[in-house]
């Protein structure tokens, strides 16, 4: 058997229990995800209630009761259920459309939702920027100088932030309802339309409901997002006078930095997402919505007939909005002089050439994001094997705490992990502020719970027997994990790099505020760009940007796409955890 091949005797057979190998690695997965998410996330709290060597309420009192603070939470607030909204008016739509009826182009809604999810959401700000910006915007120059129209678009206020965020959050619903759509039993429709029912009131007052908790989960998701973008809201809703949490709590770091206050603003946003989630539960809560049984989903395709284009255009008309017209504009903008009406009379290279080659700072920025994200990546898989293999392959005490623990980061916006990082580690004696090693504890941590759940699944796939016949044999436990089990879960861990690799080459919101000028990522480079006025490199930059990030997911769909839910047949539980 192969087995046999790796059965030597244990080389610590004859060393004290805990400095057995595998105690060893226990210990550490235990001491590195305290320091990366428990004594963070207690230092945030400890600072929103703690000043000069004692306790008060002062910050949360200023951050409940002033204007300023009053009005970035009800601003949040408005964007977050704006969003939400309408990312159900656009996701279940397409959702029903391409799991229930025969529509044309269901390849075209899933490439949609797919890149739209994936697109950097402040990228898209900036395309939209470029052309919807009040007096510079090329439509509304084409408007008012081309076509002699009294009319033109403001992108800098509320509207424009909320559908610019939309573009980003509808995928959440979408795949969800869609996942939901593919698996209820469609005799429930069946009878509702034998028994009179028109198509319409069909979907209206049988699929929708039953999809119900799919639909609100991505409508949670959606919320949740929205309210935690830093990008998108510093570049629309800053020139709009529209200041919202995220923005708020920036300025915050302005000298002198009000780090109790930021804290305090910070655990908001945390009870923000629990209310959230407990509304959703409570709702859910009332009724039953199982409606499978044994005899398994047998989805109906609705012929529609004529309307079927009319959908068709719709969808077609969402990828315009949301793909064609960001990604185009940055392309078209990063080959201009100029960005203007003259178009092809300014065609250059001249921008990537700067971004590329001529601006040290960018390359510089490059190169620190693709290492951040190579390293973070590694850290993360390899932290949520070993924490999953606790989990699972142990009764080790207390084992549930530490899976529960490594999943806090996904309700932290990346603003608030970065905050949490400074209070604790400001506070002590290693000097690691503005350093390249905040960074990537900033990154590994807040990503740890993609390592996690990638690792947690592909681990419960296999057979523990396999495990425990390697070690009858003699094998040790590190041989057993070199040659066993890490070897069976390798497509999973490898879906589970990518996972957080894509994320981590955009991330802005944590970095905008631990980075320093020998530290700079791509996405700050190319937020400052963006504020010191250099429109077309920043276009160069953001392609350079996406790129990178189409060269990963094509990596991605080559080696596991099934795994990482690129695909809309699977699940987008997967996913939907990704870009909070």
């Amino acid at each position: 058997m192969a087995l046999v091949t790796i059965a030597t005797p244990s080389r610590a057979a004859g060393l004290p229990n805990w400095l057995r190998l595998e105690n060893l690695v226990i210990g550490a997965a235990i001491v590195a995800l305290t320091i990366l998410v428990i004594l963070p996330v207690a230092s945030l709290v400890l600072a929103s209630v703690w000043q000069d060597g004692h306790f008060t309420t002062e910050f949360f009192a200023e951050a409940l009761s002033g204007r300023s603070y009053l009005r970035a939470l009800g601003n949040s607030l408005v964007l977050g259920a704006w969003t939400g909204l309408l990312s159900v008016v656009i996701g279940v739509p397409l959702a029903w459309a391409v799991s229930r009826t025969n529509v044309p182009g269901k390849g075209l809604i899933q490439v949609t939702a797919t890149l739209s999810y994936l697109s950097p959401p402040f990228l898209t700000a900036i395309a939209f920027v470029n052309l919807f910006s009040p007096n510079a915007g090329l439509i509304n120059v084409v408007l008012r100088e081309v076509l002699g129209l009294d009319i033109g678009f403001n992108i800098f206020t509320m509207s424009g932030l909320v559908f610019v965020t939309v573009l980003h959050t509808f995928p959440f619903v979408y795949l969800l309802a869609s996942s939901a759509l593919q698996s209820v039993d469609a005799s429930y429709e069946e009878a509702a339309q034998i028994l009179g029912a028109s198509k319409l009131r069909t979907a209206l007052t049988i699929t929708l409901p039953l999809v119900a908790p799919a639909v609100l989960s991505g409508t949670l998701l959606a919320f949740v997002n929205a309210i935690a973008l830093f990008g998108s809201q510093a570049i629309i809703g800053l020139p709009g006078r529209i200041v919202t949490l995220p923005t708020r709590i920036y300025s915050l770091f302005d000298y002198p930095p009000q780090l109790g206050t930021a804290s305090a603003l910070s655990l908001l946003f945390i009870a923000i997402t629990v209310v959230a989630l407990y509304l959703q539960r409570s709702f859910l809560a009332r009724r039953s919505y199982v409606t499978l049984a044994g005899k398994g989903a047998r989805p109906q395709l609705m012929d529609l007939g004529p309307w079927r284009w009319v959908l068709f255009a719709a969808c077609v008309l969402t990828f315009i909005v949301a793909i064609v017209l960001p990604y185009g504009t940055l392309i078209a903008v990063s080959f201009s002089k100029s960005w203007g009406l003259n178009f092809w009379q300014n065609l250059t290279l001249e921008n990537y050439r700067f971004v590329l080659i001529d601006y040290d700072v960018t390359r510089r920025a490059i190169m620190n994001s693709l290492m951040l994200a190579t390293i973070a990546a590694t850290a993360c898989v390899l932290l949520g094997a070993i924490i999953s293999w606790i989990d699972i392959r142990t009764k080790l005490p207390g084992r549930r705490f530490l899976d529960y623990a490594s999943l806090i980061p996904l309700g932290l916006p990346g603003i608030v992990m970065a905050v949490a990082l400074l209070q604790f580690w400001l506070a002590m004696p290693i000097a690691l502020y503005g350093t390249f090693a905040i960074l990537l504890l900033a990154y590994v941590g807040r990503y740890v719970p993609l390592g996690v759940r990638a690792a947690n699944s592909s681990l419960r796939q296999i057979d523990p027997s396999l495990e425990e016949s390697a070690r009858i044999l003699g094998a040790s436990w590190g041989t057993t994990m070199k040659e066993i089990t890490l070897p069976l879960i390798k497509p999973g861990l490898f879906a589970g790099w990518l996972l957080v690799f894509v994320p981590v080459i955009q991330e802005l919101s944590a970095s905008i505020l631990l980075f320093s000028s020998t530290s700079i990522t791509l996405a700050v480079a190319v937020y400052n760009l963006y504020e010191t006025g250099y429109t077309e490199p920043v276009a160069a930059l953001a392609i350079v940007n996406m790129i990178i990030i189409a060269v990963a997911i094509g990596i991605a769909r080559r080696f596991g796409g099934s795994r990482l839910g690129l695909k809309t047949g699977d699940s987008g539980n997967s996913r939907t955890g990704v870009m909070g």
